[in-house]
């Protein structure tokens, strides 16, 4: 396992390599990063070109990509234009917020497609099956900002409106005055978590659902069903537990999407995520901290493919040995 896991993080290390060039092509090509900064009348001209140096912009565009990597790798990562805060602490700070909600929304969209996905295959042309199918393509055709918006409209507008009853909140992460109150963070969380859900949920369960039809219809289940063994034992024993080694892959691969999507979920809530960071260092061209929100996202979706790869590895020894072989 230690060697499979080795020759994946040898595959994935190039792949973090180019996908930083990408980044930095893309934030580079939006121009001159200190534009609005040379407009300043207050800003002389020693300061920019402290900022020049600094940032390496009076480098070639190669050499400036060279430095920025190495400063990336040791965490020098800059300071922010706008709010002259040291970038890694912001990120950070965004991060453990985006991987609060993110964390929340993938552990319960799993349990609840996993469940879904199972009883509706175990139960296939049921009610279940078909209101669970229903839900389904009511996930996929649902755009996430409309949904939140619906939300918002309905669980909050309209219950403070009609009966003057507050269960949830709509901006930020706490209220004010209630910094660091559990059940007030739970009630900021509700609304955004239940929005990321909702594709996750559609998704993963008719995926489970296929999976789990297919591991019903195989050899070994029917010889199970000759040999008399309860069907219970057969549904989890022997079923699930293949039918669960593509879900669990799927889901690992889908957290690091999931991790980009929060953008506009966050950006609806104010949700004080990368999501929002994104958005306001777009609105201010805040250089340092695009390159950083984008490196790390990158980095981000990687990882999780490493962590989809290594899962379905260790679930199925077949991999490991297939791939050995190769």
């Amino acid at each position: 396992m230690g060697a499979f896991v080795l020759r994946r993080l040898v595959v994935a290390i190039p792949v973090v390599l180019l996908a930083t060039l990408v980044v930095f092509l893309l934030v580079s090509a939006r121009g001159d990063p200190l534009r609005d900064i040379r407009h300043k009348p207050t800003v002389s001209q020693q300061t920019i070109r402290n900022l020049e140096h600094e940032y390496h912009l009076d480098k070639s565009t190669p050499e400036q990509y060279a430095l920025w990597l190495g400063d990336f790798v040791r965490g020098d990562w800059g300071t922010s234009f706008r709010t002259e805060r040291h970038v890694s602490d912001m990120v950070a700070d965004a991060t453990w917020n985006s991987f609060l909600l993110v964390g929340t929304a993938v552990v319960l969209s799993a349990a609840l497609a996993l469940l879904l996905g199972v009883v509706s295959a175990v139960r296939q042309h049921s009610l279940f099956d078909y209101t669970a199918t229903g839900f389904s393509y009511f996930g996929f055709s649902m755009p996430d900002f409309f949904f939140a918006l619906l939300l918002q409209l309905v669980l909050v507008v309209w219950l403070r409106e009609e009966f003057g009853i507050q269960l949830f909140y709509v901006q930020g992460k706490y209220s004010v005055g209630q910094e660091g109150d559990i059940g007030n963070l739970i009630r900021h969380m509700v609304l955004p978590v239940a929005t990321l859900m909702l594709t996750s949920v559609a998704a993963w369960s008719r995926y489970q659902r296929d999976s789990m039809l297919d591991a019903l219809r195989t050899d070994y289940v029917r010889t199970a069903r000759a040999k008399g063994v309860p069907r219970g034992q057969i549904i989890r024993r022997h079923a699930l537990r293949n039918a669960l080694i593509p879900f669990v892959t799927v889901v690992a691969i889908d957290a690091g999407v999931l991790l980009g999507g929060v953008v506009v979920v966050e950006r609806i809530f104010s949700w004080p995520g990368l999501g929002l960071l994104f958005f306001d260092a777009l609105e201010h061209s805040d250089y340092p901290v695009l390159l950083a929100w984008m490196a790390i996202a990158t980095v981000f979706v990687v990882l999780f493919n490493l962590l989809a790869d290594v899962l379905y590895g260790a679930l199925d020894p077949r991999i490991r040995l297939s791939r050995r072989a190769a």
